[in-house]
């Protein structure tokens, strides 16, 4: 399965929607899962989209992850760097739309 990210710092539903706008086109017909943070900034400790697809990832569920940019999974270095190796080792790779 393909898992598409998104997030937004607010609760605007328009920037959710442009972030499907650029996923999507990567997605293709193949079955996919969109795991959404709406109103979550980086910094905050409670990640419950991003823990659900780590946790997905390494149950060997999903297969791809597409992403709008880096950013949108974290503006946090070290956050990134550990999502990165994580679909690393379970040989997942990350997709930026931009």
């Amino acid at each position: 399965m393909v898992a598409v990210f998104i997030r937004t710092a607010s609760s605007d539903f328009r920037k959710t929607q442009k972030q499907m706008e650029f996923c999507m086109p990567l997605v293709q017909d193949i079955e996919y899962k969109v795991y959404m943070e709406m109103d979550v900034k980086t910094i905050d400790s409670d990640r419950p989209g991003l823990s659900k697809l780590i946790a997905d990832i390494e149950a060997g569920l999903v297969n791809k992850v597409i992403c709008q940019s880096a950013e949108r999974i974290s503006r946090n270095p070290v956050e990134l760097g550990n999502f990165m190796w994580i679909a690393n080792q379970m040989n997942v790779p990350v997709v930026f739309a931009e």
